[in-house]
């Protein structure tokens, strides 16, 4: 045993020099990198020497994890082939064997091999064993996500009948119930028909309004959604934001306020209605979920070539686990299983995946940050819009069109 040591130790880079030529070493197919050839291989011959296999084991666990990255059951046995642990263990007994061939002559030869291949025996068949239980396991793991995603579709396509049933169906009752009240009192004479009419308008609106949502969906999804840039500053875009809102955090009691910040002087290049719309969306969202009496706070700064907004507000907070998930379809509704019921209409569960879309489509981003969801400490909620500083359009086309309103007012 010590003598085949003591040879591979005196022949270690013949034997790496050979590994690395059978396994492509340094290429994009190969499993090892050179540094855990050699460490793998100086691992091999400490449990030769000591007779201890809990270090090479523990080698050979680590190549594994790193080698197990699949999609499928044939990729995942095509890589077992092609690039697993195990293949690799055969190339190097097949390279030892080469190295044992060229540097001894044929008594010493046999004895050598003989001595390896008791050691290759057991740590083929250890890593077989632990490169099926890893396949298996991450099989597993990748059929369980796949079975939540399903069902995690199934329930998004439930949201949408129930939730689409019940925002057409408000307005249409309410336009039925005034209707059916204004055609009793045109036939009996009565002339006080104001209230009904403002009802029946009322109906329509929010029939109009469920419907574009559900366009806006569509555009955004299908990435249809076409943004026409115009110059606009910050701070008129919120104050036109503060005031479509101040009415709806009025009736809560809710003190809504914009802070004055640098980059609010700014003039941008923006869809000036679809930020209008995202921001307002945001707004509308910190509204129905911070109690009667809380703030809401809008605030913003300049990045290096983006504009930040914060909405902050002092809700009762988002759980950590559906934090992404609210920007999502009908994401609120996962949000709402956390917030007790108070009264307010939780709404359709569009909003913020129609502001995520519009500030997307900017080329920003948005998401939130809450230390988490009670109801009693109202830890609050934290909404940021990142979207792109634009000194002119990014269209070529909208620059000429806008340069030639320019030439005509200048005259």
């Amino acid at each position: 045993m010590i003598d085949t040591v003591d040879f591979f130790l005196k022949h270690r880079q013949d034997w790496v020099n050979e590994s690395v030529r059978m396994l492509a070493i340094n290429t994009e197919d190969s499993t090892l990198s050179l540094d855990e050839l050699e460490n793998f291989l100086d691992a091999l011959l400490e449990a030769k020497l000591t007779a201890e296999l809990n270090v090479l084991e523990k080698r050979i666990d680590e190549l594994i994890v790193a080698t197990i990255a699949f999609d499928s059951v044939n990729e995942a046995l095509r890589g077992y082939q092609e690039r697993g642990i195990v293949s690799v263990l055969h190339v190097l007994r097949v390279a030892a064997f080469a190295v044992i061939q060229k540097n001894s002559d044929p008594e010493k030869a046999l004895r050598y091999q003989n001595d390896l291949e008791v050691q290759f025996c057991q740590i083929i068949e250890y890593a077989a064993y632990r490169e099926f239980a890893a396949i298996i396991e991450k099989l597993t793991t990748s059929r369980d996500k796949i079975k939540e995603a399903s069902e995690l579709l199934d329930e998004t396509r439930l949201n949408f009948v129930t939730v689409a049933a019940q925002e057409l169906r408000t307005p249409l009752t309410l336009i039925e119930g005034y209707t059916e009240m204004l055609k009793e009192m045109l036939l009996s004479g009565e002339v006080e028909s104001g209230p009904l009419v403002a009802g029946v308008e009322s109906g329509i609106q929010k029939l109009r309004h469920t419907i574009d949502e559900l366009v806006d969906i569509s555009m955004i999804d299908t990435n249809m959604l076409l943004l026409h840039y115009q110059p606009l500053k910050i701070k008129k875009l919120l104050e036109k934001a503060k005031t479509a809102m101040e009415a709806k955090a009025a009736e809560r009691s809710q003190k809504l306020a914009i802070n004055d910040f640098p980059a609010a002087e700014e003039t941008v290049f923006v869809d000036s209605e679809r930020l209008l719309q995202a921001i307002i969306n945001v707004l509308d969202n910190s509204v129905k979920f911070t109690p009667e009496g809380g703030s809401i706070v809008v605030d913003g700064r300049m990045l290096p070539g983006f504009i930040e907004l914060t909405i902050a507000d002092t809700g009762v907070g988002i759980d950590p686990s559906v934090q992404a998930m609210i920007f999502e379809k009908f994401g609120a509704g996962q949000r709402s299983k956390y917030v007790r019921n108070d009264g307010v209409v939780p709404g359709s569960g569009l909003g913020l995946h129609l502001a995520k879309g519009i500030i997307e489509a900017h080329g920003g981003t948005i998401w939130v940050e809450s230390q988490g969801y009670n109801e009693e400490l109202c830890p609050g909620s934290t909404f940021h819009l990142m979207f792109p500083f634009r000194e002119s359009p990014p269209d070529d086309l909208a620059e000429r069109l806008l340069g030639h309103v320019r030439s005509a007012n200048d005259e």
